[in-house]
């Protein structure tokens, strides 16, 4: 279900492989900037993905890794403060999981008011929806109604 990147074409890899391995037993552990520029020119790759795959031909001896990595963010990272965690997970506790539930739109004004009342940067309605939908779905039921 993840993203992943996708080798172009083995042969690409290979001619790839050859270069970097030829450079790095020419020049040993360090690289000049001017050897780094013609192997960019040589690959047609970017500085930083010159030095990825560097990086990555020393780790494993091969330009592109043996299983393709994953693009992005590991799913389910946090990358909030703790003050926004708390904050959000607080006004949902007190101000949404309430008998007569709010709008999710006017829980997310509220987080909004409090985080600028704390001077600190209102969290995408995204990553709300998500703190939300985190709460187990029974739990949610429950605290909005005791009865059921």
């Amino acid at each position: 279900m993840g993203r992943e990147r996708r080798s172009r074409r083995p042969d690409e890899n290979r001619h790839r492989e050859e270069v970097i391995r030829e450079v790095l037993t020419r020049e040993g552990e360090r690289l000049s900037q001017e050897v780094i520029r013609k192997l960019t020119s040589d690959l047609g790759v970017s500085r930083a993905t010159a030095y990825r795959m560097i990086k990555t031909f020393r780790s494993c001896g091969a330009v592109t890794a043996p299983m393709t990595r994953p693009v992005g963010r590991p799913k389910g990272a946090r990358v909030l403060d703790s003050a926004r965690e708390t904050l959000i997970r607080d006004t949902i506790e007190t101000f949404y999981l309430q008998p007569s539930r709010p709008k999710f739109s006017q829980l997310v004004r509220e987080i909004a008011k409090r985080c600028l009342k704390e001077r600190l940067p209102a969290p995408n309605w995204r990553t709300i929806k998500a703190r939300v939908h985190d709460i187990d779905i029974q739990t949610r039921a429950r605290r909005r109604s005791e009865t059921e």
